[in-house]
């Protein structure tokens, strides 16, 4: 006689039918985790922080433990100089952001020539000279230089005074000037390092002796950033990547403020947004992707992926580790850094099924190596639709959903955690906290169809491994604190006198007091030809199912706040024990 036998749960593939999903799959998957091959439950979001900033704001960012957000969609950046300095995209023009205070990322350079002035009689061979200088930051960033001085001759024994110094934007902390001279050698003409000094706008006599220089100019071609930049990611070897319209930009190694023209890429299509994997940048475009890759910006080459899949969501850009994914019109795009790109939710929706959701307005993060999707919407019935999916696009394809909403979110590359602040809220939520309490799944087998009507009558549930010290923890942290509000409570106002408050405010029996969690909530559903014939709360132990029936179709749900490793369904008690 059959026997259905659950050791292992996936969970939902909403484009198969359910006669035709796998053995393992869920028609229905909320709450739950399933890395371990268990039904294990998520944890709620854990409440991190209030910020002061408005609850529209659409970017949250936490840089050394301060959190940030802004209005708009913003992508920031550690820099690869220091660990104080945030470098970002999206507000504006760009930004570092150092110690609390904020600057435009492009620093003006001196925009006059010098003016070179020969005085005295010299002798020896003539050379021919010229001049330029830089501006250098408090942070060590150097722009590029002024044009280059009027050509001189100048002879030993000749002075050379340096006129027209300009000191710089005060509002980007311009503090000294580096004063550079043309030298000729074999190799050609260069300018080399003479002076610095601090900013000033006074002369500068040139007493420098003829091989008396140092390091050439670096900064020649070195340009600041285009206002218009955005989507800024980091990469290796201190690089960094932005766009603006159909245009890659990447950054002087290590010299976040430089933006040389040099290095600027440029595609069919308009970009909507970029990822990183190591040295592979991954380029998403309103029209086919492409494959960006070098390990410096002089050696970066392009590659253009025959895939007609356009991102349709910045904010949909999410960095799984082994792939960068984004939504498109037809469902889950995955790139990966060998340029393979796929449709990773083939199984999982069609192109109605996925618009849906409205992949064009949602925010993604990554929790576990999950992509997340929290989406809020309008749907066409004038109701209000929130929640998450969180889709699996490893070896097999499924998901499972969340009443989590959010309409921002951060991935920390500290602790991997994934951050969420709602809509209209102000409170940093961390999403599935395993500090927090777990919450009750509800998960639903695929439909079982036998060949012939059977009755089913011995069901087990087996409970998995017992709550670990952070559950526990969590657990009692929980009860604690409920404990120390209901003694405030309790000392209150218990609204239990005749008259003592508005009718309706509490449940028929109920009160105030708050309930505490409780250990272990386990609650079954068996389905034959799809009714209801039993339910249980009994884990651990075989349970008699009802007899005087036959059906085809069985089906079982569970909803529990404890790990269930295993249901087991069978026609005699003798076959169940037999599994």
């Amino acid at each position: 006689m059959p026997v259905i036998k659950l050791s292992a749960f996936a969970g939902e593939k909403p484009l198969l039918n359910t006669r035709l999903l796998p053995e393992t799959a869920a028609t229905s998957a909320f709450n739950v985790r399933l890395d371990d091959g268990a039904l294990t439950p998520a944890r709620a979001s854990q409440f991190i922080k209030v910020m002061t900033s408005s609850p529209d704001h659409k970017t949250i960012y936490c840089h050394q433990n301060t959190w940030l957000s802004w209005s708009a969609v913003v992508n920031a950046a550690p820099g690869p100089v220091a660990n104080d300095r945030l470098y970002y995209t999206g507000d504006g023009t760009p930004k570092m952001r150092v110690n609390n205070q904020v600057f435009d990322l492009a620093i003006p350079r001196p925009t006059s020539a010098l003016n070179a002035v020969v005085t005295g009689t010299g002798n020896g061979d003539t050379q021919s000279r010229t001049y330029c200088y830089t501006f250098v930051t408090s942070y060590g960033e150097e722009t590029a230089p002024a044009p280059a001085s009027p050509v001189i001759q100048w002879k030993p024994g000749q002075t050379v005074t340096l006129q027209g110094f300009a000191l710089g934007s005060l509002q980007r902390s311009v503090s000294l000037q580096r004063i550079y001279r043309s030298q000729t050698g074999a190799s050609g003409t260069y300018f080399y390092l003479i002076a610095e000094r601090a900013v000033s706008n006074a002369d500068f006599i040139d007493t420098v002796g003829v091989d008396d220089f140092q390091e050439t100019l670096p900064s020649a071609d070195w340009n600041a950033p285009p206002p218009t930049l955005k989507g800024l990611v980091a990469m290796p070897n201190g690089m960094m990547a932005a766009f603006s319209g159909k245009s890659v930009y990447f950054c002087e190694p290590y010299r976040p403020h430089a933006w040389p023209e040099k290095y600027v890429m440029t595609v069919d299509n308009n970009i909507v947004g970029l990822g990183a994997i190591g040295s592979v940048l991954v380029v998403m475009t309103d029209g086919q992707p492409y494959l960006m890759q070098g390990t410096t910006p002089d050696s970066v080459s392009e590659k253009k992926l025959e895939a007609k899949w356009p991102c349709i969501n910045a904010r949909g850009i999410v960095d799984l580790g082994f792939a960068i994914c984004y939504p498109t019109f037809e469902g889950l795009v995955a790139v990966r850094a060998d340029g393979s790109i796929v449709l990773s939710t083939s199984e999982l929706f069609n192109r109605d099924s996925w618009m849906g959701f409205s992949p064009t307005t949602a925010v993604a993060g990554q929790s576990r190596g999950t992509y997340v999707m929290f989406y809020d919407f309008i749907d066409p019935a004038g109701q209000r639709q929130r929640g998450a999916l969180m889709i699996n696009i490893n070896a097999a394809q499924y998901l499972v959903r969340s009443n989590e909403y959010a309409d921002a979110v951060f991935v920390s590359d500290q602790d991997a955690a994934l951050y969420l602040k709602r809509h209209d809220d102000t409170q940093i939520m961390r999403f599935d906290d395993l500090d927090a309490m777990p919450i009750s799944f509800y998960w639903r087998s695929k439909e079982f169809w036998l060949s012939q009507p059977i009755n089913m009558s011995a069901l087990l549930i087996d409970l998995g491994d017992g709550n670990d010290v952070w559950t526990q923890a969590a657990i009692d942290k929980a009860r604690k604190e409920i404990e120390q509000q209901n003694a405030l409570i309790f000392e209150g106002k218990l609204a239990g006198a005749i008259n003592d408050g508005p009718i309706n405010t509490l449940a028929l029996m109920g009160d105030v007091m708050l309930e505490y969690p409780k250990d272990q909530q386990v609650s079954c559903n068996v389905y034959a030809d799809g009714r209801i014939v039993a339910s249980t709360s009994k884990a651990g132990g075989i349970v008699r199912l009802p007899a005087g029936f036959k059906a085809r179709c069985w089906q079982v749900d569970i909803s529990s706040n404890v790990q269930i490793s295993q249901i087991i369904l069978a026609s005699t008690i003798d076959e169940l024990r037999g599994q």
